[in-house]
C-alpha cells in the first residue's frame, strides 16, 4: 500500500471517528435535554395547579375560617338551615355555628341565638328595616337589660353574636341595634351607630 493510500485511509477513519464521536455527542446530550426539561415540565404542571385550586370552588370550606362552619345535617327537623355566632367555651370569642331555625324571620334567627345560649330567654325583635346596607334591629327591653347587666366581654358577645347572625344571614354590611325604639345603651356605651361583623 503506497504512502498516498494509508493517508486517505488515516484521514477517512479520522473522518468516521469524528463523526461518530459527534452523533454519539448529539445523541447524548439530546437524551439529557429532555430529561432536564422533562423535570421543569413536571414542575410547571405541578406549579400552574397551584394557581388553578383557588378556581375550584372552596368557597364553602374556606371561607368557613371567615365563612360558617356547618354540620353535616344543619336542619333535622326540616326547617331553615341558618348559622348562628355562639360564644367558644372560654366564653371570649364567638364562633360560627350551624343549625336550623323554624323559618328565615328574624324571630327565628333570635331563637335560634338563644337555644345556642347566646341570647337571654325571652329576647325578641320588635321590628326591622334595611336601607343602605344597614339593617336596624328593634329589640325589646329583655335584650337590653341583658346587655346592661352583662360585663364588657359579656356585653360584646351579646351584641356581636346579634350583628355577626344578621350580617351572615341578611347580607347587610352593618346592625344598627335599637331598643323599644332608643339607641342601644349599655352603661358603657351608647350604640347609636351601625356595627359591623367582627372577624
Amino acid at each position: 500500500m503506497s504512502k498516498r493510500t494509508k493517508v486517505v485511509v488515516t484521514a477517512v477513519i479520522v473522518i468516521i471517528v469524528l463523526i461518530a464521536a459527534a452523533c454519539i455527542y448529539g445523541y447524548v446530550s439530546g437524551r439529557q435535554e429532555p430529561v432536564e426539561n422533562d423535570t421543569p415540565n413536571q414542575n410547571e404542571t405541578v406549579e400552574p395547579g397551584t394557581p388553578d385550586e383557588p378556581e375550584t370552588p372552596e368557597t364553602p370550606d374556606d371561607t368557613q375560617e371567615e365563612n360558617p362552619v356547618q354540620p353535616e345535617n344543619p336542619n333535622p327537623s326540616g326547617g331553615e338551615s341558618v348559622v348562628v355566632y355562639v360564644p367558644d367555651e372560654q366564653g371570649e370569642t364567638l364562633t360560627p355555628v350551624g343549625t336550623d331555625a323554624t323559618d328565615d324571620s328574624d324571630q327565628a334567627l333570635v331563637d335560634a341565638l338563644i337555644a345556642a345560649g347566646s341570647l337571654p330567654e325571652g329576647a325578641a325583635v320588635q321590628s326591622s328595616s334595611t336601607a343602605d346596607g344597614v339593617l336596624t334591629l328593634d329589640m325589646n327591653s329583655v335584650y337590653g337589660d341583658a346587655v346592661r347587666s352583662s360585663g364588657t366581654t359579656g356585653e360584646s358577645l351579646l351584641i356581636y353574636s346579634l350583628v355577626n347572625t344578621f350580617v351572615q344571614a341578611r347580607g347587610v354590611n352593618s346592625v344598627l341595634i335599637t331598643v323599644d325604639g332608643a339607641p342601644l345603651e349599655s352603661g358603657h356605651e351608647i350604640y347609636d351607630y351601625p356595627l359591623e361583623a367582627t372577624n
